[in-house]
């Protein structure tokens, strides 16, 4: 089971984005897991039409099918367009665009 593509997908199906489909998503490029009632996650997607999308979404303690959302916080000609839009740090100081760049780079 792949949780990084079960939570992205249950999140967009409660709340579809108005600028592309689950079926658009070619790959989940980067993540960072966020945690119920905590944390956001943040995904950087590659799109079928060859763009990229930079995705964050929370929920609260029961899951996305309460009160929850999705943001897509931009889409993108290039992945580091898509970075340099990504929040250096967010409200719980996780160094959100550090940790997107680093699975990039494969460190």
């Amino acid at each position: 089971m792949d949780t990084r593509r079960d939570d992205l997908w249950t999140a967009l199906d409660i709340h579809p984005p108005k600028t592309f489909s689950t079926d658009d998503i070619v790959q989940i490029i980067a993540e960072v897991p966020g945690e119920n009632e905590e944390f956001s996650w943040w995904w950087l997607l590659r799109l079928t039409n060859h763009k990229f999308a930079l995705v964050s979404a929370w929920c609260d303690f029961t899951g996305w099918d309460c009160q929850s959302g999705v943001t897509v916080e931009e889409i993108r000609e290039t992945i580091a367009d898509c970075l340099d839009q990504a929040p250096i740090r967010d409200g719980s100081r996780r160094r959100i665009r550090e940790n997107l760049t680093r699975q990039i780079t494969g460190e």
